[in-house]
This record gives C-alpha cells, structure tokens and sequence, in this order.
C-alpha cells in the first residue's frame, strides 16, 4: 500500500563517490556506490524502518497480433537479478519512532558492485553448468532509456524496447502495516537510475558445429563460372574463425583506446583445369550483427539458433546489423601451391559436431571437387575491426555492452563478412561469399576496483604472500594422540595432523602436464609424439 497525500515526505538519493554530478553514475565490478539519503518530512512522520537497496530488475514482455481476428496476446516475463540491502543501525533511528517536521534527516549509505550473484538467483533447471554459471553472472544495463554517461545526449545500446535491464539504488519508507492486509504501508518511494556494466574477460572460443544447428558459419564453398551457361572454372574456399574478443576500455578512463580485433580470412581456389587461374578479388564489406534474444519464461539453454526464437509464444528476437567496414581487396595476389603429400578431406566423423577452426591449419581444407595432387592456389586477408567510436554531434549514438547471457535475456554479437570476386571473361553476374562467425564482446573493470576486506583478511594476505615470496611452507606439527590446541585453547587448523601440500599426491597442474611427461618419456626412447596441440591461450593456435 502506498502513501498517498499532500504532506509526504520529501526524499533525496545524492552520491558521495565523486559522480554526484554524473548525467547517469556509471560503475564496473568492485566499484564502491557510496552516498547519502536525506528525508525530510512536512509533518511529524511515524516511521518504523527505512529500506535502502541496491537492485536489478529485468522486465520482458511480447506481444503476438493474432491472425483470426484483431486481437493480441501480451506475455510479462520479471526478473529480480540483485538486491543489496544497506543496514541501517538503531542508533541512526529517532527513540520516539517519529521524523521530526521541516527538518532534514541523513542516512549514509555504501554498496559495491559483486562480482557475480547469489546461486538463489538462479534456481530453475538448466541444461548443464555451463549455463548455470552464465546466469549467474551480472547482466549489464540494458534497453533502459536513461542509460546515458556521454554529457545529455541518449545513447543506443541497440536493445528493443521489450527487454530492459535495469539498476537503481532504492529508498522506501515503511510507517506500520495494514490492518486487513498485514502488508507494509509505503510512506516514501524513490528510485536514483544507476548505469553498470560489469567486467566480463575474454572466454574460449565457441564451438561451431555443422548444419543448421547454430547461425554461424565459418567456412563456405562456391563454384565459380565464366558465366551462366559456361562450364565451371573452379571451386573458390573461404574460411575464418573466431577472433580475439573486443575489449571495452574501462568506464572511467580518461583517455579511452578504439576497441579492435583482427580476423584472419583464409582463401584456397581448387583450378576445375590445369590452365584454370583464381578470380580476382573485388571488395570486402564487413558488419556486425547485434542480437538480443529475450523470453517471458527463463531459458534452460544458451540461444544457438535464431529460428528458434522467431515465432514462439514466449520468446523473440531483435537483430540490427551495424556497418563497420568496405574496403577493395583487388591487390591480394595469389600464391600457387603444389601438394607434396596427398590427404583425403576431413569432415566430421559425426554430423552436428564441431567444426576444426580455420586458424588451425595455415592452408583450408580441399574443396568436395578438388583431385588429389592437383595445383591450387591460396591467399590471405587480414580485416581489422574497430568499433564505432563517440562522434561530436551524432545524435544516434551507438554504445555496445559486454555479450551476456541471463536468464531472461541474452546479447550476442557476431561477424559477417561478405566477398565479391570477379572471375575471368565473367561481365554480368558477381560472385560474393557470406561467412558469419561468432565474436564476444568483453570489458575492463575500473583500474581502482579492488574488492573491500577487513583488516584481518589483509593481514592473512600479507602473511601468505611473504610465506610464498620466500618459497618456505608453515611448519605443520606432527601428528600426536593428544590434541594440539593453539596457545588460547582454540583449536587451530594447523595442528589436526592435515598434510601439506608439499606431502600430498602430485597432481598436473594442467591437463597438458601429463602428456608433457608422456611425450619426453616417448622422445628419450625414439618414439614419435602423440598427435594434439596444446593451445596456451584459450583460442585456437
């Protein structure tokens, strides 16, 4: 129940943490929210206790106009990601219960940003860990129309009105209960917007798999014509993969870098004809695809599939594709290539497993027509891709948030890449190529996030780095029948008899540890390696 009337109380949300003066306060992860409440009451105000909160909501809704006749159908989805509450200590409350009039009365108040949330916050069934542990992480600020840090000007963060994230420290003022309903009654309700958006690194490679079951595609094969009625010429490879990720700078840089990657683009034309040569390169026009996928009903999965989301009750899909990039490729030249061993192509054993990424090998896979032996030609295309940056005077101005999956809502970003070539003698039709390979988004946190710890805690880290700095264990007292207590009768973890890690069983410290052993021993008595590839930095060598 809400108070309604001429007399009540005036609250006031303003920060102490150096953006008071911030359009919208922006934070990353470990950022202090730290400011003050000020009530001030017309009249002498009954007050029983003050909630103040740190929240996240996302609200989703879809809409379907049925066909029949001229109705439609609306479906909510709500979802409470966070709420932090601020205690409020006795000694900050008035003895008499009771707000004195015309006179300002402050509550401090201090939050930081976690950096993932409570397992209760995401309790429905899931189809494994993977996604589990997705959800759990913070969303960040999303489709809310008041999520502007550039001066006044409203930034585009490419999310429909249907799915919004927001965050927003909260006040409530609670006066009794109602005597039939037994619920709080509200005096005072007032909300200050907050924008966060999370420090999210940089995950491994997604794995791709063949067909129709994700939207992505990392390797295209076309043949190539003279002209309509001509005979064929040759098959034209294009492959890619997944790039490094685009690395947000950190909310509160002074001089923010561009965000960029680069994408490799491997290219092979298998000749139909020894006196056949590979088309000439024309342009390279690259995009980026910018997807969100909402639900009114928490999703059990990652979305893979767009169709999936097209025509459903419960859930949609709202695409826009982002120019970046549209340069000439006519001075790549090609290589000629002369096979000195022979190899069958590779495919999947399975259909629907994943695909081998391109960088994996330097040269892409034979074409379906290729014949072993046969002379083929490759070449290479290195693309830079660099986000739309602030421009002075745009009024349409584009922000990107880190990619994120919740339950409620997903954002997914990725690259299509699309090449024209021209074949020889062709004049009327010109051959294009579309890959679409999947690329994240990532941030950094702020360079002065630190988590918040005691002074105990602090004084545990410190002796445990000077322990591991002089590379010396704590001594470990031997087992005894009598127990070992500390020297103020408590009992100490140290003296239960537990080994040290120095005294117990030695385990890889990577899955690649082993096989390291594996292959010296193999290589001291002349046996060749095993075939694999250890991949150091969680992306495809």
């Amino acid at each position: 129940m809400a108070y309604k009337g001429k007399n009540k109380p005036t609250v006031n949300i303003t920060l102490s943490d150096g953006q008071q003066d911030a359009f919208i306060p922006s934070y990353s992860t470990l950022d202090e929210i730290k400011g003050n409440v000020t009530v001030t009451p017309q009249v002498e105000t009954k007050i029983d206790h003050i909630y103040i909160t740190l929240e996240c909501t996302v609200r989703t809704y879809i809409e379907r106009v049925g066909t029949a006749s001229a109705t439609n159908t609306r479906s909510e989805g709500y979802d409470s990601r966070l709420r932090l509450v601020q205690p409020i200590p006795e000694t900050a409350m008035p003895e008499s219960g009771k707000l004195g009039p015309s006179r300002s009365h402050t509550f401090p108040f201090e939050f930081a940003v976690p950096k993932e949330l409570l397992p209760k916050s995401c309790e429905h069934t899931v189809d494994n860990d993977v996604v589990r542990q997705a959800h759990l992480q913070l969303p960040p600020t999303l489709g809310d129309p008041m999520a502007s840090v550039w001066g006044k000007t409203m930034l585009d963060d490419m999310a429909p009105d249907m799915s919004i994230v927001s965050y927003f420290v909260r006040v409530r003022l609670v006066s009794g209960r109602d005597e039939k309903t037994g619920k709080h009654i509200f005096i005072g309700d007032e909300i200050k917007k907050i924008r966060i958006i999370p420090a999210v690194p940089e995950h491994p490679p997604l794995a791709v798999l063949e067909g129709k079951q994700d939207d992505y595609r990392l390797r295209k094969e076309k043949p190539l014509k003279k002209g309509t009625f001509q005979k064929r010429i040759g098959t034209l490879v294009m492959e890619s993969a997944q790039p490094r990720s685009l690395h947000l700078p950190p909310l509160r840089s002074e001089d923010p870098h561009p965000v960029t990657t680069m994408a490799t683009i491997r290219l092979r034309f298998d000749p139909a004809s020894s006196d056949a040569q590979p088309p000439r390169l024309g342009s390279l026009v690259t995009k980026l695809k910018v997807a969100t996928f909402f639900a009114t009903k928490r999703m059990h999965d990652i979305p893979k599939r767009s169709a999936d989301f097209h025509y459903g009750s419960d859930r949609s899909l709202y695409v826009i594709s982002v120019p970046l990039s549209s340069r000439c490729v006519a001075s790549v030249e090609w290589a000629k290539n002369t096979p000195r061993t022979t190899s069958p192509r590779q495919e999947p054993s399975v259909p629907g497993s994943p695909v081998v990424p391109a960088s994996t090998f330097a040269t892409p896979l034979p074409s379906e027509s290729y014949r072993e032996g046969q002379d083929y030609y490759t070449a290479s295309l290195v693309v830079p891709i660099t986000l739309p940056g602030k421009v002075e005077g745009n009024t349409n101005h584009k922000v990107f948030v880190p990619t994120f999956h919740s339950c409620l809502v997903s954002r997914v970003y990725a690259l299509d890449l699309t090449l024209s070539c021209h074949t020889p003698g062709a004049s009327v039709t010109v051959p294009e190529m579309h890959l679409k390979i999947p690329v994240q988004i990532s941030a950094e946190p702020n360079a002065n996030a630190r988590p918040k710890i005691s002074q105990g805690e602090a004084e545990a880290i410190a002796r445990r780095e000077s322990l591991h700095a002089g590379n010396v264990e704590p001594p470990i007292p031997e087992y005894s029948e009598e127990p070992h207590t500390a020297g103020d009768g408590s009992w100490s973890p140290q003296n239960l008899g537990f080994p040290s890690r120095r005294e117990s069983p030695h385990y890889p410290a990577s899955p690649f540890e082993s096989r390291r052993s594996v292959d010296a021993s193999e290589a001291s008595r002349g046996l060749p390696p095993p075939d694999y590839t250890i991949q150091t930095s969680g992306r495809p060598s």
